[in-house]
C-alpha cells in the first residue's frame, strides 16, 4: 500500500512538473514553490523562537518540534509551515539537537533528514544518510505514515549551512526542503 501511495505521489510531482496549458491560481503557486526548491537561500534577517523550539544555553541543547503537513501550504508538503526556502531553521554548532518528528499530513507520508544543501534536488534518493549521525528518520525513502512519529538525535557538530529534507521520492523537488544551518556564533532559532 505505501508503495503505492509513493508511486502515486511521483506520478502527481511529474505531473505537475510537467503540466503545461493554463494553470489556475493555486496550480501557479504550486509550480512557483516548486520552482523555488532548487533555489532555496538561507532567509536573513532576525531569528525568532517559535513555541515548537526550545533552546536551553545552559544545557547545550535545542529540542524541535517537527511537523510535516501541519498546514496546507505547498499541498500539506512543508515543516511546520517552511518549504521551499520560505524560512530556515538554526541551532548553535556543538548543541545536542532533538528533533520529535510527527507526520501530520491527512494523505502522505513524509520522513525528515538534515542533508547536504544543493543547488537542486532529485526526485529520488538512493541510500539518503544525514550530515550527523542520527539526524535522519526511519526508512527515509518510504517515509512516516501519516499520524505517526519518529525521533532524531545528533549533536550539531560541524557549522555550515544544510538543508532539512523529505527524503519520499519527489518530495524535495516539490519544495520540501528548508535550509537547516548551524552556526558558529551561537545563534538559534527561525528565519523568515
Amino acid at each position: 500500500m505505501r508503495t503505492w501511495i509513493t508511486m502515486l505521489g511521483l506520478v502527481l510531482v511529474g505531473g505537475l512538473l510537467a503540466c503545461g496549458g493554463e494553470a489556475t491560481e493555486d496550480e501557479g503557486a504550486m509550480e512557483a514553490d516548486t520552482t523555488a526548491a532548487g533555489t532555496e537561500t538561507a532567509p536573513t534577517g532576525q531569528l525568532t523562537t517559535p513555541s515548537w523550539m526550545l533552546v536551553d544555553q545552559a544545557g547545550q541543547t535545542v529540542t524541535i518540534e517537527l511537523a510535516a503537513g501541519s498546514e496546507a501550504v505547498n499541498n500539506y508538503w512543508n515543516f511546520n509551515g517552511l518549504y521551499a526556502g520560505n524560512g530556515s531553521i538554526t541551532v548553535p554548532q556543538g548543541y545536542a539537537v532533538t528533533i520529535n518528528f510527527t507526520n501530520a499530513d491527512p494523505a502522505q507520508p513524509h520522513s525528515a533528514g538534515v542533508g547536504q544543501k544543493m543547488d537542486s534536488y532529485p526526485a529520488m534518493f538512493e541510500n539518503p544518510s544525514s550530515v550527523f549521525i542520527g539526524a535522519i528518520t526511519p526508512d527515509p525513502t518510504v517515509g512516516t505514515a501519516p499520524g505517526a512519529t519518529a525521533t532524531m538525535t545528533f549533536t550539531a557538530d560541524t557549522a555550515g549551512e544544510y538543508a532539512l529534507i523529505c527524503y519520499v521520492p519527489g518530495h524535495a523537488v516539490a519544495g520540501m526542503v528548508v535550509p537547516f544551518i548551524v552556526s558558529g556564533d551561537g545563534s538559534a532559532g527561525v528565519g523568515q
